[in-house]
């Protein structure tokens, strides 16, 4: 698997690789208008046929001129700079076409149905703690046997302990002191938001409401931090994160047509956020 790389433009995270055949800004740290151009300079010589950004919405003018168009928004992403865009440009016309639209608007509407629902506890036998560097093994293993393409190198023992050092917490969850499942939380602590991502069980330990259990104890760490907003990209293929989302009072923002390389290719993502 050919691994995104992540690199910095006057100031600017972009992730980019022909993996999800795009290139991310990630977090906008300079001009925005030299992002939006760094982003399409970038796509065109690398033959990408998507460019995406994440940014405040005090920015947006920026990117639209440059004939950028917003996918999904996210309610008080950045404090004090209002709601979080996602905002979008496509070299090839044929990758905003969405074959399965039909069924992501099915399992949009089953989790919509299920919103705020009790979510389920914890079973008896399993417990979850926070994970540390002496944890990246075991967490490498979880990864391996769930993931056979991913957005990020988490079979990398390297990377996932530079992100333990960049603001990402990890959880997991035990079952007689085996690793069953884990999760993480990006947090971009200046700007009061968490990205909840990497939701991982093992396929024997399914069906127990562990990512549920793991999203609850993220969100109780995630306040004892100051963070007012989480958010996910879940795919919109899947009922199950959805769902789990939507069970624990998230709320849609929209769709990022053909947007990531995850399980059998690329896919179409789900946003969805909450007021923490």
């Amino acid at each position: 698997m050919q691994l995104d790389r992540v690199v910095s433009v006057m100031g600017n995270t972009i992730q980019h690789g022909h993996s999800s055949n795009r290139a991310y800004l990630l977090k906008l740290g300079g001009s925005p208008d030299i992002a939006a151009r760094s982003l399409s300079d970038i796509a065109v010589a690398e033959g990408y046929s998507k460019v995406i950004a994440k940014v405040p919405e005090t920015m947006l003018d920026a990117f639209t001129a440059q004939s950028f168009e917003e996918e999904a928004r996210v309610p008080d992403m950045y404090a004090h700079k209002g709601d979080g865009v996602f905002v979008a440009r496509y070299f090839e016309p044929e990758r905003r076409n969405e074959i399965l639209e039909t069924t992501f608007e099915s399992v949009r509407a089953l989790a919509e149905e299920k919103a705020n629902n009790i979510s389920k506890r914890l079973p008896e036998g399993y417990t979850i703690t926070t994970l540390k560097k002496n944890d990246i093994p075991e967490m490498i293993n979880v990864f391996q046997q769930v993931f056979k393409k991913y957005p990020f190198p988490v079979h990398d023992a390297a990377f996932i302990e530079q992100t333990m050092l960049e603001e990402t917490y990890y959880f997991g969850v035990h079952f007689r002191e085996q690793l069953v499942a884990v999760s993480s939380a990006e947090v971009d602590a200046s700007m009061g938001n968490a990205e909840m991502t990497d939701f991982a069980t093992l396929p024997p330990h399914r069906g127990n409401g562990l990512a549920s259990c793991l999203l609850t104890e993220m969100e109780s760490y995630m306040r004892t931090m100051g963070i007012k907003t989480a958010y996910t990209i879940a795919r919109a293929v899947s009922p199950g994160m959805n769902i789990t989302f939507a069970r624990a009072g998230y709320r849609y923002c929209g769709r990022l047509p053909n947007n990531t390389c995850i399980a059998e290719g690329i896919e179409s993502m789900n946003v969805w956020s909450k007021a923490l």
